[in-house]
């Protein structure tokens, strides 16, 4: 599905990530483990095109995709679903109109997929919510929309970026049921944390360590 190729990526002068090499397998549910501010969220970025790597390469289903080539960076974009930590939905835009914003930015039109943006808010329990401003949300409801978004275009890859962060535990564990279920649909998973126990709370999930730059790979929890 990713795989890095002895990659690196620097700020400048500062090296945040240094000779990566790992791949994501498909249908496989990962966490990357690291405390804030070791390069998770730079390490996912590499995985959906936003940034590319100073040093070695990055591979996308199968792809070496050049700096250069916009069209492909967009379209392999559409098989990679983001969940950001901060969720980033407008807030001036509806719950279902930020669900339904990656259809627009594709060229779909929205009321076209009108079904599917229903379907999801209801998967992920905020049918009853769908007028609602993101200014009205909690902050789970805020996660629980972010991740409906990011499986509007129906990608092959999920990426989340710290979701359980800044909510409490109950609401935390909500979310990582939803991801648990995409895993067991057959979607490639990997979950961002700083968490440990959380990390090794799932079985069969592959646990990537990110420390001084470098990914360690442990064996797949028991």
């Amino acid at each position: 599905m990713i795989e890095f190729e002895e990659a690196g990526f620097s700020y400048g002068t500062r090296t945040v990530l240094r000779d990566v090499t790992l791949s994501l397998a498909p249908g496989a549910f990962h966490f990357l483990v690291a405390p804030s501010g070791a390069g998770k969220t730079t390490l996912l970025r590499l995985c959906w095109l936003d940034l590319a790597p100073t040093e070695g390469r990055v591979r996308h289903f199968g792809r070496d995709i050049g700096r250069r080539d916009r069209s492909a960076i967009a379209s392999l974009r559409r098989a990679v679903g983001v969940v950001q930590h901060d969720c980033h939905l407008i807030e001036h835009l509806s719950l279902a109109e930020n669900v339904a914003l990656p259809l627009s930015v594709s060229g779909i039109a929205p009321e076209e997929r009108a079904d599917d943006v229903a379907a999801l808010l209801a998967w992920v329990e905020l049918g009853h919510r769908a007028r609602a401003l993101p200014g009205q949300l909690s902050g789970g409801e805020r996660r629980r929309a972010a991740l409906a978004r990011a499986l509007i275009l129906s990608p092959e890859l999920v990426l989340a970026d710290e979701p359980t962060g800044g909510v409490d535990r109950t609401t935390g564990l909500g979310v990582m049921t939803l991801l648990l279920e995409l895993s067991r649909m057959g979607k490639t998973v990997l979950v961002a944390t700083h968490d440990t126990d959380l990390a090794e709370s799932v079985p069969g999930a592959v646990v990537l360590r990110l420390d001084e730059g470098r990914v360690w790979v442990d064996e797949a929890v028991a």
